[in-house]
């Protein structure tokens, strides 16, 4: 199988180079293989321009075999190629398809979030290292590879029709146009709210604080802040339930559209504002520590489903602030904030938080974090709020904008046909 290696100089701590030629290529010398390139990102994007060239050079016969790509970068390298592939192949329908791509992960980026998730850190004092945990999968005798689930958002304006159909990514520019929509491919998030905040305002400190500290200091600047908004799960709807630890139909009512007698179920719709939205696939966490969507690796869905985790945070939903938004009411409601999400750095256990019932009943509490599996979203930003307008999707940011929408959903295979696995 051809081997290409890629490397991003400017990813994380900038370690990368040197993990590359120290390390990566001396162990796979050990082990006969000698990559047929070895390249370095020079630019955003040039990760996926790199691998298409390379795929474009080779044979029938080679490109038969698949390609494995040793990738040293972070998330946001591996989101540009998968962006640039599903892009490619979009305008190439006619033509065969892309090899079968099998990524050798080592990670250099900030976060590493879906390295963290197939190989989470280990409380042990004498766990080995990870870092070199997807070569060693790929060298051994008994590989094991993960698929990667691809999310496809399409950001319409507001004359769209229904973007209900899987469009090829842009990766040429981070504004919508009034006349079109656009589209990306996720492999690790799509968000919204706060956390979308946090990822936009973060680049500005990306110079001074190269690592996830900058994170928690963007943080800080929005953890007053509410997004108006609404938000359509779509099927198929499961909302996990706290009290029995188990995923439930989230279907909240029935509609005879037809007057046939014949109920149909409604796709449910929550209501704004919003404090938290955002969904994965792939992964559990966003950084080693960080297990936001637990439920991703302790009750993973069926092989093959096309579904996404999601997680909201409905402020209006704690019956202590009365409906109420004012200042003061957000600025206790962002103490509460905090004081849950410290849960995800303890294995996940934000998602156990509940408030407190008013009447007393344990069986009334309900969560502070609304956990669904569903097979997709639509985000609808009321207009006057900018930054409910915000979208971040692996790393990468947007804006919707006003009067349109946003609209994730899980991609088939048989739309992309792009053969993608990761060695975990």
């Amino acid at each position: 199988m051809p081997i290409i290696v890629v490397y991003n100089p400017a990813s994380g701590d900038r370690s990368a180079k040197s993990t590359t030629e120290t390390t990566i290529l001396p162990l796979l010398t050990s082990h006969n293989l000698i990559p047929d390139r070895v390249a370095a990102t020079e630019h955003v994007g040039h990760a996926g321009t790199l691998l298409i060239s390379y795929i474009e050079g080779l044979s029938s016969a080679a490109r038969a075999q698949g390609i494995t790509l040793v990738l040293v970068s972070g998330d946001g390298t591996l989101h540009e190629i998968v962006n640039a592939l599903y892009n490619a192949r979009a305008k190439q329908q006619d033509c065969p398809p892309f090899p079968s791509l099998r990524i050798v992960l080592i990670p250099s980026g900030t976060a590493n979030a879906l390295h963290a998730t197939f190989f989470p850190p280990s409380s042990t004092p004498d766990a080995e290292p990870t870092l070199l945990a997807s070569l060693l999968s790929f060298l051994s005798a008994t590989p094991r590879l993960v698929h990667l689930t691809l999310a496809h958002t399409t950001i319409s304006p507001p004359s769209a029709p229904e973007a209900g159909g899987e469009r090829s990514p842009s990766s040429s520019s981070t504004t919508t146009s009034e006349s079109e929509s656009e589209s990306v491919v996720s492999v690790v998030v799509t968000s919204t709210a706060l956390h979308a905040s946090i990822l936009h305002d973060s680049e500005a400190l990306r110079a001074s604080v190269p690592g996830v500290e900058r994170f928690k200091l963007a943080a800080a600047q929005n953890e007053t802040t509410w997004y108006r908004a609404r938000v359509r799960l779509l099927a198929p709807v499961q909302r996990y339930d706290v009290a029995s630890g188990a995923f439930v139909s989230a279907v909240v009512a029935r509609n005879d559209k037809n007057g046939t007698g014949d109920d149909e179920p409604l796709e449910p719709l929550l209501s704004g504002p919003f404090v938290y939205f955002l969904s994965t696939v792939n992964v559990d966490r966003l950084e080693p520590l960080l297990r936001i969507a637990p439920l991703q690796r302790a009750l993973p869905p069926p092989h093959g489903a096309r579904t996404m985790d999601v997680l909201a945070v409905r402020p209006l939903r704690d019956p202590s602030l009365g409906g109420k938004s004012g200042d003061g009411e957000r600025e206790r409601f962002k103490d509460r904030l905090w004081g849950v999400f410290g849960g995800a750095y303890q294995d996940g256990t934000h998602i156990h938080a509940r408030y407190d019932a008013q009447d007393g009943n344990i069986d009334s509490q309900q969560p502070v974090v609304e956990y669904f599996r569903v097979g997709g979203w639509e985000w609808i930003p009321e207009e006057h709020d900018e930054k409910a307008h915000l979208l971040c999707a692996d790393g990468t940011i947007f804006h919707a904008p006003k009067g349109g929408k946003i609209r994730s959903t899980v991609v088939a295979r048989t739309a992309h046909d792009l053969d993608i696995a990761v060695y975990a």
